[in-house]
C-alpha cells in the first residue's frame, strides 16, 4: 500500500486562517510570501511552509515547519510580537492532533521554537518559529 506524506502547509494554513478569523484578528495567511511586499502592510502577513523531514514508519512522518510573522514596522514591533505569540501557542498547542481533519498524530515539543526575531532590510518587524510534528500520510 502506497503512502502519500501529509499536506502541511495546505492543512495548517487553512487552519491558523479559520482560527484567526473566527478570534476576530485580521491577517494574510499564506504558505508563500509576496515576491515584492508594498509597506506598509495592509494586514499582517503569516507565512508557514514545510520544511520535511524523515519518514518515521510506513504511516507516519517526521515534520518540521518554520512560520514567519510580518507586522508593524521595526520600530513598532508590538503587533509582530503579539501575533507571533498568538501563533506559537497554536502551532505548539498539544491537542493539534485533535483538530478537525488533522494529519498531526502528535506534536513534539522539543522541536518548537521561538518566536524569535530575524533581521529584516524593509521597515517591517519580522519574526520566526518553528514546530516539530509527526503526521500522518494517507492511502
Amino acid at each position: 500500500m502506497r503512502v502519500t506524506p501529509p499536506d502541511l502547509e495546505l492543512w495548517l494554513t487553512g487552519y491558523v486562517r479559520a482560527l484567526a478569523a473566527g478570534e476576530g484578528l485580521v491577517v494574510d495567511v499564506s504558505n508563500k510570501e509576496p515576491p515584492t511586499l508594498s509597506l506598509p502592510l495592509k494586514r499582517p502577513l503569516i507565512v508557514i511552509r514545510d520544511d520535511s523531514g524523515p519518514r518515521l514508519s510506513h504511516v507516519t512522518f517526521d515534520r518540521s515547519i518554520g512560520a514567519s510573522v510580518l507586522a508593524g514596522s521595526k520600530q513598532d514591533d508590538k503587533p509582530a510580537n503579539d501575533l507571533a505569540r498568538w501563533l506559537a501557542a497554536v502551532l505548539f498547542d498539544l491537542d493539534l492532533p485533535l483538530a478537525d481533519n488533522s494529519p498531526i498524530a502528535a506534536v513534539d515539543p522539543s522541536g518548537c521554537n521561538g518566536p524569535y526575531a530575524v533581521d529584516e532590510e524593509l521597515d517591517v518587524a519580522r519574526r520566526y518559529l518553528t514546530a516539530q510534528y509527526v503526521a500522518a500520510g494517507s492511502w
